[in-house]
């Protein structure tokens, strides 16, 4: 794995999804984290849902990012190089059928806990009914990431570099990983993933020396 990121292991996710899918008090963090774990989006993405995405089968989203002549270092950029800067762009999200049951069987949980679901209200909500906040969910991911005994130290963006291991992995295609996670350059993709996996360098050299 790349020094770069942190992510959970396929057992590790496994073991933390099983721990929330069995608790009464987790069931805003298993729809939370398991859309995260489908769709890759940052957390502040998934914060921004509201309750009429949840009947979606995709949703445009908008997101910030970087333009090209992104700045390095301390912001300065390179001589010939204007410099980069942060511009709204918007981003498709695809949710598959099995995100489409769980969104709608959390609708009835809203439901049941007396939470709105008018379509512009918020699909993750407080215990004050207002947006929950990310710092919020960073204290709550800790808690449940304890109790599934994974000992890595991790924060919800880990979710996120999750699924773009597991698409590189799966496709080995750094052009599919940009489009799904949102990235504004492929470069921001390559300088993430190039490095996950080691093992396959050794793959290379065998492939390589058959004749």
């Amino acid at each position: 794995m790349s020094a770069n990121i942190k992510c959970l292991t396929p057992q590790e996710e496994e073991r933390f999804l099983d721990i929330l899918k069995n608790r009464k008090d987790a069931e805003r963090a298993y729809m939370l984290y398991h859309l995260m774990l489908i769709t890759g989006l940052r957390l502040s993405e998934a914060l921004s849902l509201n309750v009429e995405h949840a009947s979606r089968a995709k949703v445009e989203l908008k997101v910030k990012g970087w333009t090209k002549n992104r700045p390095q270092g301390h912001g300065l950029a390179s001589c010939g190089q204007s410099q980069g800067e942060k511009k709204d762009r918007f981003k498709t999200v695809y949710f598959p059928k099995a995100l489409q049951g769980h969104l709608k069987e959390y609708l009835k949980v809203k439901a049941r806990r007396g939470e709105s679901l008018l379509p512009e209200a918020p699909l993750f909500v407080s215990r004050n009914r207002t947006r929950i906040s990310p710092r919020q969910v960073q204290r709550d991911f800790k808690k449940w990431i304890r109790e599934s005994g994974i000992e890595t130290d991790l924060t919800p963006h880990a979710l996120r570099h999750t699924v773009g291991t597991r698409l590189l992995k799966e496709f080995k295609n750094a052009k599919l990983v940009q489009r799904y996670l949102g990235h504004s350059d492929v470069a921001t993709t390559l300088r993430y993933y190039v490095d996950v996996f080691p093992e396959d360098l050794e793959e290379a050299a065998e492939m390589l020396a058959e004749k």
